[in-house]
């Protein structure tokens, strides 16, 4: 959104001295970013306001005049005058003010002024029109030079007195913040930041009209209260439509909205100041009154760039007792727009649905400046104001008079709404603190009432607020107006609170697997139909179909992770990329039967593909190993010290493959399932080679009782010993471990399985070959070879007594 700096300063009692930069600079930090200021009007100088003095005909052209001008006490030399030759057939008689670009004036362009002879006769510059001068958007449609007002001091520097030298900001304002898409709005928030008062200034008091003179009133039904929770309907006769005064057309202008004439130009012009979009009707083409609602079947309406608008029954349009006359919040109607020829007008001022207006102007890409504040919302309270401004304004401008008071429709007025802060919120949020009467003096410096309360603060929400619900919102409002860059630099704690919500250990598992060397992707929440099919398991092949998916490839809400995360490889093999370690951690959802509701869970789902890399047997096949010490690592990182692997029961073990499965256990509970994938499923999701995966549901996770602390490094080298045996198959690896660590062996650190042999060619029947390695060491000495043979000797003896085996 574009602010003017000369406008807001009309607004704001700022202090002296204070620049535009450092009201962007409050504004941005304020969390109203200024993303660019555009310094217009640089390249005008010297430029004038002169008064005519005398006015006579060229000798030596037809075309041309001479215009005498003077530019008063200010011109110095006692009221010096210059003729200055000019070719425009609107310059106003002796005593009317123009624009002088006397020598030396600079005009946009870089044209510097001189004299010069035109047609015989010398020319000491020129008599600017408004082209000339850079006005851009801001000029009218009136040809020749600019006609000044004699309102405009004699003498003075143009740029400055009309504002075309001014400092435009570039807002960015956020969807919440709909109370800050105007001057006024902004006024607001600097007149906060700087301790300063703000208000809109007064205008003159409209001419009201006799009841003889005011005509038959206007009627205002609305029969969708959704629709326009406030209509306002005033009647302005006995207008005259011309150009708007200079100073408006130019204010429009650096807020980048062309000029057309004096009625349009006063409802943009009150839009910009308040905030409030207005449209104004030819009240002589509106029959028997105002009606707001929805279209109707088949109804259709010409808007006013000219094209047939074919309607939806969703629309909310304004229409009289025959037709539509206007698409409400988006754009007006062509059959009964201001003319020309127009002089009794019905000036709108309502508010109306946020959705219906968004959805309406979507459909039809009728993006406007007034849409683009219905869409945010309009403060209803607001619209007595606005309208009140704008009616003033036309009838100023009009020459017209105000017939009667406003027709005012406000279906239900808004419930004032309370927050209360309690000040250990504040600080705790905060993080350091804030002075309670500082708190109260700067929320209601933007206008929040406030009261003091013991140990907390009640603020009274104002209408246009609607972004303020809880505690934490007067807190954001509190710190951004105290300046976040004002908050005390501070070292964090050493520890961090235990936080067991699903997202903090989703992001944490997240942190977990990328530090493992896994690589995040982030697939789509929607996928094909047959892509969960594929997996064969009948509870996940039915996802929720969606009602209007943008291609058959985004059908369904996914199910598992799985097929997401198999396409991803399924495209890096086909480029080429061999060895692959893929993870996401997202959401899934089971659709639930009858009238329950659909479950949605989040998981952490990971593929292995490739080759070992490392230096223990590096280029071997990945194999149900690998796969298990990620989960293992993944676990202990969120507080699950000991799971189980366990077979997989009956048919459950599907996509895995057979024996090549497991379910992952805390006590009772699944955790999730690891394994290789079984090579049906993986081919019929267009994958060739052998997949390791792995489901962890994050949901199923707790760690409340995990808090991440430092600790130092070990001070003394470890050392390694490896163990190979024979073992009955049926003995699960977890027990082999869980009898090496239940040895007592101090020295003890880790266990790890480097393989699981079952090669038939080289292995007894119903036997495995087993190789473990075996981690020691010592917090207080470095361990000799002696005292480490012991203490291996020590955990192998433990394990033969809980496991038979046979060292090989």
């Amino acid at each position: 959104m574009k602010i003017s700096f000369n406008w807001l300063r009309e607004l704001v009692d700022l202090p002296a001295g204070v620049s535009s930069d450092e009201v962007a600079r409050r504004l941005t930090l304020a969390g109203l970013e200024v993303e660019s200021i555009d310094r217009r009007g640089r390249e005008l100088t010297g430029v004038r306001v002169a008064e005519v003095r005398g006015l006579k005909a060229h000798p030596q052209a037809e075309k041309l005049r001479i215009v005498r001008v003077s530019l008063g006490s200010a011109g110095g030399d006692q009221d010096r005058e210059e003729d200055v030759v000019c070719g425009a057939a609107n310059v106003p008689p002796p005593g009317g003010r123009v624009a002088w670009a006397p020598p030396g004036a600079t005009l946009p362009g870089g044209l510097t002024l001189s004299r010069k002879a035109i047609r015989g006769v010398e020319s000491p510059g020129m008599l600017c029109s408004e082209k000339e001068l850079g006005m851009g958007e801001a000029a009218s449609s009136v040809d020749g030079i600019l006609i000044l007002s004699t309102e405009h001091p004699l003498g003075a520097d143009l740029a400055a007195v009309l504002g075309i030298a001014d400092d435009v900001f570039e807002v960015n304002v956020t969807p919440n913040r709909a109370d800050a898409l105007s001057h006024a709005g902004i006024a607001r928030e600097v007149a906060g930041l700087f301790g300063v008062a703000w208000k809109l200034p007064p205008l003159p008091g409209p001419r009201l009209l006799e009841a003889d003179a005011a005509g038959p009133g206007v009627s205002v039904e609305i029969r969708d209260p959704a629709a326009s929770p406030r209509y306002q309907a005033t009647v302005i006769r006995g207008v005259r439509v011309g150009p708007s005064p200079i100073a408006m057309r130019v204010r429009l202008g650096s807020c980048g909205v062309r000029a057309i004439s004096n009625l349009v130009d006063i409802t943009n012009y009150v839009m910009l100041e308040t905030g409030h979009p207005l449209h104004a009707f030819d009240l002589d083409k509106i029959e028997r009154g105002i009606v707001v609602r929805r279209a109707e079947p088949g109804e259709s309406l010409r808007t006013l760039d000219g094209v047939d608008r074919r309607l939806e029954p969703g629309d909310v349009v304004i229409a009289d007792a025959r037709r539509a006359v206007a698409l409400a919040g988006v754009m007006g109607g062509a059959d009964s727009e201001v003319t020309a020829s127009t002089t009794n007008v019905l000036l709108e001022a309502a508010t109306f649905d946020p959705r219906s207006v968004r959805r309406t102007a979507k459909r039809l890409g009728l993006h406007s400046e007034a849409s683009h504040r219905f869409e945010r919302g309009v403060d209803a309270t607001g619209v007595p104001t606005a309208g009140a401004r704008a009616a003033a304004l036309i009838a100023a401008l009009g020459e017209g008079g105000i017939a009667g008071q406003p027709v005012d429709r406000l279906v239900a007025p808004p419930e004032p709404r309370q927050i209360e802060l309690s000040l250990a919120t504040l600080r705790r949020i905060a993080g350091f603190e804030i002075p309670p009467d500082k708190a109260v003096a700067q929320l209601r410096g933007i206008e929040i009432p406030v009261e003091r309360r013991g140990d907390s603060l009640l603020a009274t929400v104002p209408t246009f607020r609607p972004d303020l619900v809880i505690e934490e919102d007067l807190v954001e409002e509190v710190m951004r107006l105290h300046g976040y860059d004002a908050a005390p630099v501070r070292l964090p704690l050493g520890g961090r609170a235990p936080d067991s919500s699903p997202e903090r250990t989703a992001d944490r598992a997240r942190d977990l697997l990328a530090a493992l060397g896994m690589n995040e992707i982030a697939g789509w929440a929607f996928v094909p139909r047959a892509a969960l099919g594929a997996l064969g398991v009948p509870a996940l092949a039915n996802g929720i179909a969606v009602a209007n998916p943008i291609s058959a490839d985004y059908e369904v809400m996914r199910t598992s992770l799985l097929p997401g995360l198999l396409d991803a490889a399924r495209r890096n093999l086909s480029r080429g990329i061999g060895e692959l370690a893929l993870f996401e951690v997202g959401p899934v959802v089971l659709p639930a039967a009858g009238d329950a509701h659909n479950q949605q869970s989040t998981w952490a789902a990971g593929v292995l593909i490739g080759r070992r890399a490392g230096w223990m047997k590096a280029g071997e096949p990945l194999d149900f190993s690998d796969v298990k010490r990620v989960v293992l690592q993944l676990l202990a990182g969120l507080g699950v010290a000991e799971p189980t692997f366990t077979a997989a029961p009956g048919a459950s073990h599907l996509p895995y493959h057979p024996g090549v499965a497991a379910e992952i256990r805390r006590g009772a509970d699944v955790l999730g399932r690891a394994g290789e994938l079984h090579p049906a499923v993986t081919r019929r999701l267009g994958v060739e080679v052998p997949v390791f995966a792995f489901e962890i549901s994050v949901d199923a996770l707790e760690t409340a009782d995990t808090v991440v602390r430092a600790v130092t490094p070990p001070r003394f080298p470890s050392v390694t010993r490896d163990i190979s045996f024979w073992a009955e198959t049926a003995i699960p690896a977890d027990a082999q471990r869980a009898a090496m660590l239940a040895s007592g062996e101090p020295l003890l650190r880790d266990v790890a399985v480097l393989e699981d042999f079952r090669d038939p060619k080289f292995v007894p029947p119903g036997k495995k070959g087993m190789l473990w390695t075996l981690t020691y060491r010592s917090d207080e000495r470095t361990l000799t070879d002696a005292e480490v043979d012991a203490a291996h000797g020590r955990v192998v003896a433990a394990l033969g007594r809980a496991v038979p085996i046979e060292i090989r």
